[in-house]
């Protein structure tokens, strides 16, 4: 059994590389040769402890991402098995594959579903997450212009001065919402606000926009016609966006919205590429974490 450090992770996953595993991970969950469950919390006495399972035959494993978070923060490990042997393969510290893969799902998504390479891009959020939101969407896009949006500005500053270091690019940090979204057609929001921050006026004619943050059903980055206006809502699981996101209990309980899951996009993306205006909800399941930390392992030559 192997014990990999949070340096490991670091060193050894490359963003392009875990943009294509998780594409892969989604196509066989299409297949019917993957499958995730909804993410489970328990609560007490501060302490919220939360377990993501999901198991691929396809990549002959199982396992889950299990997390601790408290007063004191918060602990990640991945755990990954031998779904054949029913040996444990590894325990691998989460944080920074975890930020990793929530910057490359929504870049993976957008590829699926986006016309043409050349956009420009808004990020909302400015916190950790947010560096790797940016990443991912520029290694699938040629992206013109980036703007950054934070409800603290002086974080926003901070933010695109650091980034337009770090990538090479013009990052600009916006005052409001609605000059952020300017012209934008890609969007990557990643807060935890319990009120939108955007509604559909903000938008152009044509958006696709990645909601990322929040996973509490009392959280909502965007304003309920946002995904009503839309022609194409797609979730990664149905079941835990119905328990856990803002938005997508509104779609379906209130607007009668029927979301698409990726995995049916993955496997049949010829039917749902280029609607022209597409919105994309994640909260994270476990079939992500452990298709990341088979990549990794094999990364590391250890499989």
């Amino acid at each position: 059994m192997y014990y990999i450090t949070e340096e490991e992770v670091d060193r050894n996953l490359k963003m392009e590389e875990v943009v294509d595993a998780l594409q892969d991970a989604f196509v066989h969950y299409g297949k019917g040769r993957a499958m995730a469950s909804p993410r489970d919390r328990i609560i007490l006495d501060g302490t919220v402890y939360n377990t993501m399972p999901a198991i691929d035959t396809e990549l002959g494993i199982a396992g889950m991402k299990s997390y601790i978070a408290g007063k004191n923060g918060a602990r990640f490990v991945v755990l990954i098995f031998d779904q054949k042997k029913n040996d444990l393969i590894a325990v691998i510290e989460a944080n920074r594959l975890g930020q990793i893969r929530t910057g490359a799902l929504p870049a993976m998504a957008s590829r699926l579903l986006v016309k043409g390479k050349n956009h420009n891009l808004t990020i909302i959020g400015s916190g950790f997450q947010a560096q790797t939101q940016l990443h991912g969407m520029l290694t699938q896009f040629d992206v013109d212009k980036v703007r950054v949006y934070s409800r603290n500005y002086s974080h926003a500053r901070k933010f695109a001065t650091e980034m337009s270091r770090k990538f090479g690019i013009d990052v600009m940090a916006e005052e409001t919402v609605k000059s952020a979204l300017k012209d934008s057609t890609l969007v990557n929001s990643i807060t935890n606000s319990n009120e939108a921050i955007f509604s559909r006026s903000d938008l152009g004619d044509e958006y696709h926009v990645n909601l990322c943050g929040g996973n509490l059903p009392m959280r909502q980055e965007a304003a309920d016609d946002v995904l009503s206006g839309s022609d194409l809502v797609v979730t990664e699981h149905l079941d835990q966006s119905l328990s856990e996101s803002g938005e997508m209990i509104h779609f379906v309980k209130n607007s009668g919205g029927k979301p698409v899951e990726l995995k049916d996009v993955a496997v049949n993306r010829e039917k749902y590429f280029g609607k022209g205006r597409t919105v994309f909800k994640t909260m994270g399941i476990g079939l992500e974490d452990i298709a990341t930390g088979y990549l990794l392992l094999r990364k590391m030559k250890l499989l």
